[in-house]
């Protein structure tokens, strides 16, 4: 299998169409098309077929592009590890990220980075568990920060799992609530809750908080997903949500939501370092990995 093929594989998926992958590689479609055909042949399985709207990946053509995904994301590596050891400043890192670190520890250590490494590109996407380890097993991060749910453990052997920080979940709600001031959760049992993050998330947090004192889990009839659109729904309204801390200190939210001092401790979630286990980090990755550390030490 030439290097030359996963090439031309990846650009077919980037473009949809044969005419529009040759074009971007400066080839003629016979030539691509006689690349993919060799491809498949070596593999022995049809990767995608034609129809009406360009090209249709088949299931195992699906299967085959994350880890010709992964293939040409270790290649990019190699080339710049190979370049930054031997005293190259420049380079890409990927980092994904969930909502505690994006708004909390992220942004510093990207600054800081930044100092000793101003030439490279670094790329901070959004992400949340499980879907962080197929970006991770697919290479489109290099690492991630973000906690894990569920009762599901991280796959053994392959990816590398090491806890930051534990970070503090507050409930919040608007300024002027009625309920702003209360003391106990149980001055919540007739009012409304907002799930925030993905399913398995920080809802597990509510309901452990509820079991503790012995109640059910209370009534949710909205789950967001969107850190961007659960403040404003908390602030336009009278629903009470569990976030991190970090929330109420943004600057698009500080002083329109409030944290509501109820005496139960609730559950920190930990925020974990996740790396792909046998792969190693080039030097841009290990000096970030370093700086998050120190951050989340102090």
């Amino acid at each position: 299998m030439r290097l030359s093929q996963i090439r031309d594989f990846l650009a077919l998926a980037d473009t949809g169409s044969i005419r529009a992958a040759a074009r971007s590689l400066g080839l003629s479609q016979p030539a691509l098309t006689k690349s993919l055909r060799l491809l498949e042949a070596e593999l022995g399985a049809v990767l995608v077929t034609r129809s009406v709207r360009g090209i249709v990946f088949t299931a195992l053509g699906q299967a085959f592009l994350s880890r010709a995904r992964s293939i040409d994301g270790e290649l990019r590596r190699a080339r710049e590890e190979i370049a930054q050891l031997q005293g190259s400043r420049e380079g890409t890192l990927s980092v994904g990220a969930s909502t505690a670190p994006a708004m909390g520890v992220l942004p510093r250590a990207v600054v800081k980075l930044r100092e000793s490494w101003p030439s490279a590109t670094i790329r901070v996407s959004d992400t949340s568990f499980p879907n962080v380890l197929a970006d991770l097993r697919e290479g489109c991060f290099d690492l991630a920060i973000s906690p894990i749910f569920g009762a599901d453990p991280v796959p053994a052997g392959e990816f590398n799992v090491e806890v930051l920080f534990r970070n503090e979940v507050v409930v919040a709600v608007r300024k002027g609530h009625p309920k702003r001031n209360a003391k106990s959760l149980r001055e919540f049992t007739d009012g409304e809750w907002l799930r925030s993050g993905p399913r398995g998330g920080p809802a597990t947090v509510l309901d452990a908080a509820y079991a503790a004192i012995g109640l059910p889990p209370p009534e949710c009839h909205v789950q967001c997903e969107s850190f961007l659109a659960l403040p404003e729904i908390v602030a336009i309204s009278d629903v009470a949500a569990m976030v991190p801390w970090q929330m109420l200190e943004q600057p698009s939210v500080r002083g329109r939501l409030v944290r509501v001092p109820v005496k139960e401790k609730l559950k920190a979630i930990e925020i974990n370092l996740l790396t792909r286990a046998g792969v190693p980090l080039t030097p841009i990755g290990k000096d970030f990995v370093g700086i998050v550390r120190g951050m989340a030490e102090g």
